[in-house]
């Protein structure tokens, strides 16, 4: 099973959120890119933040509260919302991508300006048919 939940940006746009958030990661790709992985610690501090509290129980098993958006898995309030400010300075896509199998689909939302301005998805695709 592969899962992803990241934001995606220049990573100057990112900078946003690791001045603030202590358990975001970035990571480097080309062309001036990074990539934030949305993991257990850092969707706790998301909630803590933006929800002046919490509902996560277990962190390292990824139990939060339920997303704000009807297609995606892990779009709770408080990554809507940083995705809103971080939008500010540049676009931001929060990416979410399952496939188990050879099969899954991704969705992907994106920021202009603290406004969503896209929905990008995909769904039950067969990946990497040999």
């Amino acid at each position: 099973m592969f899962t992803l939940e990241a934001f995606l940006a220049h990573q100057k746009t990112l900078q946003g959120a690791l001045e603030i958030f202590p358990a975001a990661t970035l990571i480097e790709l080309p062309q001036g890119i990074g990539m934030i992985p949305v993991d257990g610690f850092f969707l706790r501090d998301l909630e803590l933040y933006y929800q002046g509290g919490t509902k996560v129980t277990h962190p390292e098993f990824q139990k939060f509260s339920p997303s704000v958006h009807p297609d995606f898995e892990r779009l709770i309030l408080g990554v809507e919302k940083l995705a809103q400010h971080l939008s500010q300075v540049g676009i931001v896509a929060y990416i979410e991508a399952t496939f188990t199998g050879g099969y899954g689909g991704h969705v992907t939302m994106i920021w202009r300006m603290g406004n969503e301005s896209a929905k990008l998805e995909m769904i039950l695709m067969k990946c990497c048919d040999v």
